[in-house]
């Protein structure tokens, strides 16, 4: 309870901000209760993770809870999927990952620095299992299939799969940090039906 409890305070100051941007003052007061409300229920009736799982099991609920919150606000779900992408990418998030991206820029081999830090192949942030991978061999590239997303999973088992382009979205603009060095390619994802998410970074 007191996790969650410092959670909820953090993340009203982390996503007040943001929502007044995105979406303006208007009806601010009641999303916000609306999103406290939800963020608890989700919490209550999801497993709990320990370790770096945490930061994504905290991840996920924030993004469903922001959804719940917000469809009064938007008909159109695209559009919606679009605003809570910006709220959980434009804020903190993005400038801890362009902190860690300029280093990266700088270092001896940019193309392998990101693999190893800011890639799903980084084996601390995105452990197998729950993640599974398998390696594809191609000229001039590091890629992989992910076959098993506990973000995908999580989604479908609430009923709102759509809301994982949010997340998945975040590995271009990952990318995008160091696009003189990098250039992922991706044509499938778990999200859309396919059987697995493609990642596959070229060197430039």
């Amino acid at each position: 309870m007191e996790n969650l409890k410092y959670n909820l305070i953090w993340f009203y100051f982390r996503i007040k901000p943001e929502l007044k941007i995105r979406i303006g003052k208007e009806n601010l007061s009641e999303i916000m209760k609306t999103f406290k409300h939800e963020y608890i229920l989700i919490d209550g009736r999801t497993g709990k993770e320990k370790g770096i799982m945490a930061f994504h099991r905290v991840l996920i609920i924030l993004g469903l809870a922001l959804y719940n919150s917000l469809q009064d606000s938007f008909q159109n779900k695209e559009v919606l999927i679009d605003k809570i992408h910006d709220i959980l990418w434009k804020g903190r998030m993005s400038k801890n990952v362009r902190f860690v991206a300029f280093f990266v820029r700088r270092s001896k081999n940019p193309f392998i620095s990101y693999l190893k830090l800011l890639s799903p192949n980084n084996e601390w942030l995105f452990p197998c299992p729950p993640w599974e991978k398998e390696s594809v061999e191609i000229n001039n590239c590091v890629g992989w299939h992910q076959i098993k997303c506990p973000y995908k999973d999580f989604f479908e088992k609430e009923g709102n799969l759509e809301l994982n382009r949010a997340f998945c979205d975040m590995d271009k603009r990952v990318a995008e940090l160091v696009a003189n060095s990098i250039i992922l390619k991706r044509r499938h994802t778990l999200a859309k039906g396919d059987e697995y998410c493609d990642f596959l970074y070229y060197r430039k």
